[in-house]
């Protein structure tokens, strides 16, 4: 009988190893938050800069090339899908918004 009362454990182990499991959930499920804030950050980042990106190649042309160069740099399927089966089209300035000339001299308008 001695040895099963040694190997038994008690009621304050078992509430100690309880409270552990619950502080490893507690900050797993914190870190989780974490990541997923930093995701959520870095998606947005990646969103401003496109919308900036598209926004100037409205009204210079050596933007509208960098996404013409972006463009055939997609090189998963999925990518190339998401442009191609959706109807994008580079953005390109029109004659009267664009101070640079073809040889990006500026023009002063």
């Amino acid at each position: 009988m001695p040895d099963a009362v040694q190997h038994k454990k008690s009621a304050k182990i078992i509430a100690a190893e309880e409270r552990l499991e619950q502080a490893k959930r507690a900050l797993r499920d914190a870190k989780q938050a974490e990541n997923r804030q930093q995701r959520k950050i870095a998606d947005r980042q990646k969103i401003i800069l496109g919308a900036t990106l598209l926004n100037l190649a409205e009204r210079d042309e050596r933007f509208s090339r960098v996404i013409d160069e972006l463009l055939k740099r997609l090189t998963r399927e999925q990518d190339v899908k998401a442009f191609r089966d959706h109807g994008f089209a580079t953005p390109r300035p029109t004659n009267d918004q664009n101070p640079a000339t073809e040889d990006g001299v500026h023009t002063g308008a």
